[in-house]
């Protein structure tokens, strides 16, 4: 399979509409061609092929297979699997268009389940695993739950009575899992995301819940002159060194352990805060948003990242995501720019330019010019 490249420029909100829109009226009319009720239990099949999608993650049959046809029951062997369970399982992968089984059990990779590979280019394997786990599994199972009783609690806390921060530090590795899904989805992003906005030439920038500096490392590759801060938790900070080494950027940026609820003391010229507002509720938000406000010298800026989701018209990738922040997080929800402003002018910022980058906002608030101990 040949390597498909990164995006690496930003795409234009409405051309990415466009297409899901056109892709959504094809599979319109390839259910209109059916009888409703059997249309209507394909849609039902999705869960089973959710999860078929990370069963061949997490058993280790899609880097099995990797680029090449093999003979399924010799995987099976390889990997300790039940053959007999295993061809079964490729079959209705097959149905799934996730891979291709002949008669004679060979198997390969087919097109759309080439991202499921480890080493794809474009992999979503961990995304696919985190996704399709029994953790997620068993939140959405309380969506019943929350159409009777609100948004909150989330439906990970009514399964398992604790926030999904909370679980992750008393289970690391569903955290840790946790943590490449979000790096595998910010790699195929990075390069148009580092496009889509005018970052300072010089001066500083800070990734607030940044990771291992995903994003922030490909700003700086693009800005040789500027100087990066990090800004999360410990452990995820020293997981970073070797990131940024690698990166070539590691003696241009400090790691900043801080907490998002404890106040943010780091002094930059534009903030970016990726994938965090969407985890929380309004008022949440409203914290993190004071803080970083309180932070942020007279005529900082501020980028807030998410996908972007009006109210009134459901995306087929936005929507789906707005209800993984339903079933996970507290009051967690994807918004529209008009949204983000009001909150942030709520904390005192000045509400900025919206760009794009395909279906993420990159939406920006301006710290006032006069220091608030001047007023």
């Amino acid at each position: 399979m040949a390597a498909v490249p990164l995006l690496s420029y930003p795409v234009p909100h409405a051309a990415v509409r466009f297409g899901l829109g056109l892709r959504r009226r094809v599979q319109a009319l390839a259910d209109w061609m059916m009888p409703a009720e059997a249309a209507l239990w394909d849609h039902l099949a999705g869960m089973q092929r959710a999860r078929l999608a990370g069963v061949l993650v997490t058993s280790g049959l899609a880097d099995a297979i990797g680029t090449g046809r093999h003979d399924a029951r010799e995987l099976a062997r390889r990997l300790g699997l039940s053959a007999e369970v295993t061809l079964r399982v490729l079959g209705a992968a097959d149905a799934a268009r996730l891979v291709e089984l002949d008669g004679s059990g060979r198997v390969r990779l087919a097109r759309l389940g080439g991202p499921l590979r480890g080493d794809h280019p474009r992999s979503i394997a961990a995304w696919a695993a985190y996704q399709t786990s029994a953790m997620n599994l068993a939140a959405y199972g309380q969506l019943e739950g929350q159409l009777r009783g609100g948004e909150q609690p989330s439906g990970h806390r009514l399964a398992f009575g604790n926030s999904i921060w909370d679980y992750f530090a008393e289970h690391p590795d569903e955290g840790a899992r946790f943590g490449e899904a979000m790096r595998q989805l910010t790699t195929i992003d990075v390069g148009a995301l580092a496009r889509a906005y005018p970052w300072p030439r010089q001066g500083v920038i800070c990734d607030v819940g940044g990771g291992i500096g995903t994003l922030l490392a490909a700003i700086l590759a693009r800005r040789p002159l500027a100087r990066g801060v990090l800004i999360d938790a410990p452990g995820v900070l020293e997981d970073a060194e070797s990131f940024l080494r690698a990166q070539g950027v590691l003696d241009r940026v400090t790691r900043q352990p801080a907490n998002l609820f404890g106040g943010i003391e780091a002094q930059a010229d534009v903030y970016v805060l990726k994938w965090i507002l969407h985890d929380w509720s309004d008022q949440s938000c409203a914290q993190i948003l004071g803080g970083l406000a309180a932070a942020m010298p007279p005529g900082a800026r501020l980028v807030a990242i998410d996908q972007h989701l009006e109210p009134d018209r459901p995306s087929p990738i936005s929507s789906m995501a707005d209800l993984l922040m339903l079933a996970t997080c507290e009051g967690g929800r994807e918004r529209s720019p008009d949204h983000v402003h009001q909150m942030m002018q709520a904390a005192g910022l000045t509400p900025g330019r919206v760009r794009h980058a395909g279906l993420h906002m990159l939406v920006e608030g301006i710290a006032p010019a006069e220091s608030r101990s001047a007023t």
